[in-house]
């Protein structure tokens, strides 16, 4: 009875031994295979005809296997787990040795485990190359970025354009709010807020900008926190909301926040603080979920320390500080910006103009004193002023006797802003009238309806050449 419960017994382990999924071999003491199983035959390519009785160094000698777990538990005495490539069957193999001593403590047999690791070896190869993947589809993605930049004539050809941009695009992507954006006039401010608003997941939602230092107080107070059906005179029957409001999900850009009062300033800070407004008149406060950006061309820390801005205010809106370098600390730049506005502006004027090595060399050289605006402003003018298509002389000789380029590089400050103004348009308009033939034609180089021309024209007295 005890025989046949044996015998059972050895079936069951040969049978287990055969189905096993795993490779099993077995070896003696000095590494001579003894028996292996069907998975070990397809796992290493081998039959066990031919394999049975030989030293299992044998094949790694002949290149079946690179490298022996058996000869590894011998040397060692020990369990061994080794990665084991087999050139036949082209598996990947976890392998484990295990010894199995006899009651003197003497190796008499090496049991053999295999496992096939090759799809987790092919996931992890896929994984690393998904990664890469990621990360050059990244890297594509901030080249585009600079791409559509440029489209929107910001440009970072210099090392602190492109520090600037990829905080900016950093803060984009984790959907920052209380945004700082310093800088002098004319860098592009509202341009990088814009960018930054595009990047961010708000993007489908508004992008809502208001200049702080173009209404007075009270109408300042209204415009971003709303106010109620008649709750001044002169207010909207029915109400109205408050910016603050219709950039819900969205941006907001406070330009030229160092203006703000102080008494508009507690109010903002309370709104930060409690992510709600109270619109004029109303008792009511309605929660906003917006992303606040500031921008100023003021150093608002100094303002503290003047009392004229709040200091609490100025830490709260200052949470993500950025900085874009005036344009006379970034020459580097210069160059692109010429190509780009050079470009605008002779498809705008349809002129076929181009500057010269001259020209740029006393372009980077000059200080900006008005930054990319004031870029922008000596090439249209340029453009549209200069008789020849090479321009170098004309920018030359504007730049070197401070002529009226724009108004913003006028030295004499005796003429008010408006009659500055008044006397670019009119240069401007005189100039399109002695290329043009009719008014529609001024309207059209100028991009501006025949009517304000004619207005114009009449306030200028300019008439058109008749030569033409």
């Amino acid at each position: 009875m005890n025989d046949k419960k044996t015998n059972l017994n050895i079936k069951h382990l040969q049978t287990i031994f055969d189905k096993s999924a795993d490779g099993l071999m077995i070896c003696d003491g000095q590494g001579c295979i003894l028996k292996l199983n069907k998975s070990a035959e397809r796992l290493n390519g081998i039959k066990a005809s031919e394999v049975i009785g030989r030293d299992v160094q044998s094949l790694v000698q002949d290149g079946s296997i690179d490298r022996s777990a058996t000869q590894e538990v011998i040397d060692t005495g020990r369990s061994v787990s080794v990665v084991q490539t087999t050139d036949k069957s082209g598996y990947m193999l976890l392998v484990t040795g295990t010894p199995v001593f006899d009651k003197d403590n003497k190796l008499v047999f090496v049991v053999i485990n295999e496992r096939d690791i090759s799809l987790i070896e092919n996931m992890r190869i896929k994984l690393h190359k998904a990664m890469q993947e990621s990360d050059k589809i990244k890297n594509e993605l901030s080249e585009l970025n600079l791409l559509e930049l440029r489209d929107n004539s910001i440009v970072a050809e210099s090392d602190s354009m492109k520090h600037a941009l990829k905080l900016s695009l950093k803060l984009s992507k984790i959907n920052a709010s209380n945004i700082l954006i310093q800088g002098e006039s004319g860098t592009g401010k509202g341009l990088l807020a814009k960018f930054i608003h595009k990047n961010s997941h708000r993007n489908k939602k508004p992008f809502i900008q208001i200049n702080c230092a173009a209404l007075p107080e009270n109408l300042l107070e209204a415009e971003l926190f709303g106010y109620t059906g008649g709750s001044f005179t002169g207010a909207n029957e029915k109400g109205k909301p408050g910016l603050f409001e219709i950039a819900s999900e969205g941006t907001i850009l406070l330009d030229e926040i160092g203006e703000i009062s102080l008494n508009v300033q507690a109010k903002l800070l309370k709104c930060l603080d409690d992510h709600e407004i109270l619109p004029i008149g109303g008792t009511t406060p309605k929660k906003i979920n917006c992303s606040i950006i500031a921008a100023t061309n003021r150093d608002l820390e100094t303002q503290t320390l003047r009392k004229k801005f709040r200091l609490d205010l100025f830490h709260r809106l200052n949470t993500f500080p950025l900085t874009i370098p005036p344009l006379r600390n970034r020459p580097e730049d210069i160059l692109e910006l010429v190509r780009i506005y050079l470009e605008k502006y002779n498809k705008q004027f349809k002129r076929k103009t181009h500057i010269g090595y001259k020209a740029f060399e006393t372009l980077r050289s000059h200080q900006f004193s008005g930054n990319v605006r004031e870029l922008i402003n000596i090439i249209k003018q340029a453009v549209v002023m200069c008789d020849k298509d090479f321009l170098d002389d004309y920018i030359i000789n504007s730049l070197s006797s401070n002529g009226n380029i724009l108004p913003a590089q006028h030295k004499n400050f005796s003429h008010s802003f408006t009659e500055q103004i008044d006397s670019f348009e009119k240069t401007l308009l005189s100039n399109a009238a002695s290329k043009c033939k009719n008014t529609r034609e001024v309207a059209s180089m100028l991009q501006i309806s025949q009517p304000t021309v004619v207005r114009k024209f009449k306030k200028y007295k300019i008439q058109i050449n008749k030569k033409h």
